[in-house]
């Protein structure tokens, strides 16, 4: 739960960002009860895969994180929010998958911080 009003909070999601179709990317974005950050601004990471084989192994580590205080609605008030990331195909066509590791052995979390201004 979010304990005050006028604070901003920090997220971070950490786990393995791939994109299997070549020559496509993927963006990886927080949403707050089901909006977008607007304040200070939209949290999105790209992942992009270009390789002359066309083969990719293993995902890569990858961090989506950012501050948010808004949202289109408004400013994000205190009590419980929805936080969440969602997957968007930028490019048609595109393979977008999280947390593939060596033998499914992969932690993927989402860490939450409140800060007063």
């Amino acid at each position: 739960d979010k304990q005050r009003n006028n604070t901003i909070l920090k997220v971070e999601f950490h786990s393995q960002l791939g994109q299997a179709s070549n020559g496509h990317n993927n963006e990886y974005s927080f949403q707050f009860d089901g909006q977008e950050c607007s304040q200070p601004a939209p949290i999105v990471t790209s992942i992009y895969k270009y390789t002359n084989s066309g083969h990719w192994g293993v995902a890569p580590p990858g961090e989506v994180s950012g501050f948010c205080n808004a949202t289109s609605r408004g400013p994000l008030q205190s009590g419980q929010l929805s936080i969440s990331v969602h997957i968007r195909d930028a490019c048609l066509g595109g393979d977008a998958y999280t947390g593939n590791g060596s033998g499914g052995k992969v932690t993927s979390y989402i860490l939450v911080e409140e800060y007063c201004p």
